[in-house]
């Protein structure tokens, strides 16, 4: 008897509890789906790590977190190698992914997505052919034209064209094959609707966009640098009419585009006679960067260098004075991949894979502020959110 009153009581109870969480789920629900939140921190604080996560490369995503107290504010998927950048104005996060109806097989879609940058939402995807570049994240991969109307992304398969999005209309407007032979997309800041691209004579060519997004003019400049002796790295230290290449070997070449047609200049070297003899030379992947105002230029540096030590991590961090053309600081790198500089707020953020280390530049010589660690699993890109444009 003592056995089954036990055994009732335990029922009776457990029915009890199944009605009371049956009510609370009627009248109290322990979550309400409201369509994402607000991200706590101010628009001018955040920073977007593209993490790629190498070891499952179908789920790489982007996470954002404030720079001045590191704390992380949210994550947006990004699928399979997946690219990041922000428009313009802030307002959205545009992703490139790719999706298989398997995952890792089947039917393969190719889409740019426009996500919400407060509430980090979904908002729409534009279909893209299935042939966008599916490699690191380089900056020069995904990009956008400087008056924000249309999205032009480097397309491989493995034929190389550029593909350009109006993100208005949510339409591909149509592939620049103009740009067969060339690799990666340079915005020009100073032109509304104009990027270069580096091509394999060692030249660049300038592509201009009519209003509908469609090729207006196009042009090419002289030989740059020598393909097979003096290879460039194919992200630059972008200014306002004016992009500075650094090569595998210290040499610096710039193009100039202030004019109807790019002129371009060089070489100088970063490097004197001692770093010669040490074999310094530049490393990374997105390893340059210029704060236009001081007209200085940073620079991925290790010693020992040879043949396939381009992608390096950082021994040092070089500042050159590009007026001068003089070296003005030299700090530790950190194990430094890749950068970039926020003009405005005279600041610089690192990234070595995993954790983002950030810079105060207003000085010759760059002061670290804070390391947030454990940034991504694997990582080659951290962007600021725009504040006052390219």
């Amino acid at each position: 008897m003592k056995s089954k009153f036990k055994l009732t009581t335990a029922a009776a109870m457990l029915g009890l509890m199944v009605l009371a969480g049956g009510a609370q789920a009627q009248d109290k629900p322990l979550e309400v789906l409201t369509g994402g939140h607000s991200v706590s921190a101010p628009q001018e604080n955040r920073i977007y790590v593209m993490d790629s996560v190498f070891n499952h490369l179908t789920e790489s995503r982007v996470h954002v977190y404030d720079y001045t107290n590191g704390k992380f504010l949210g994550m947006v998927p990004t699928a399979f190698n997946g690219h990041v950048q922000l428009s313009n104005d802030g307002k959205k996060i545009y992703t490139m992914t790719t999706y298989h109806e398997r995952v890792t097989r089947g039917k393969r879609s190719d889409v740019v997505e426009v996500w919400d940058a407060d509430k980090l939402t979904f908002d729409k995807e534009i279909s893209l052919p299935p042939k966008r570049v599916q490699g690191l994240n380089y900056d020069g991969m995904f990009r956008q034209t400087t008056d924000g109307k249309f999205i032009v992304l480097q397309n491989a398969s493995p034929a190389t064209s550029i593909g350009i999005v109006d993100v208005a209309k949510g339409d591909y407007v149509e592939d620049v094959t103009a740009a067969a032979g060339c690799w990666s997309v340079i915005p020009q800041p100073n032109r509304p609707r104009s990027f270069m691209t580096i091509c394999g004579d060692g030249g660049l060519l300038t592509i201009n966009l009519g209003e509908d997004g469609k090729v207006a003019s196009q042009s090419r400049s002289k030989q740059m640098f020598s393909v097979k002796d003096d290879p460039i790295f194919i992200a630059p230290a972008l200014d306002k009419d004016k992009a500075h290449f650094v090569s595998y070997y210290g040499n610096v070449y710039s193009a100039d585009f202030s004019g109807d047609e790019v002129k371009v200049d060089g070489p100088w070297s970063l490097l004197s006679d001692e770093d010669k003899a040490k074999n310094w030379v530049p490393g990374g992947y997105n390893l340059v960067g210029l704060h236009r105002a001081s007209g200085r230029m940073y620079v991925f540096m290790h010693p020992d260098g040879k043949e396939g030590t381009h992608k390096f991590p950082a021994a040092e961090i070089w500042v050159m004075d590009t007026k001068t053309k003089k070296r003005v600081a030299r700090v530790p790198g950190r194990d430094a991949l890749s950068m970039t500089i926020d003009q405005q707020r005279n600041l610089m953020l690192t990234l070595d894979g995993g954790n983002v280390n950030v810079y105060d530049i207003s000085q010759p010589e760059p002061k670290l502020l804070r390391t947030i660690e454990g940034a991504a699993e694997a990582s080659l890109q951290v962007q600021f959110h725009p504040v006052g444009g390219l």
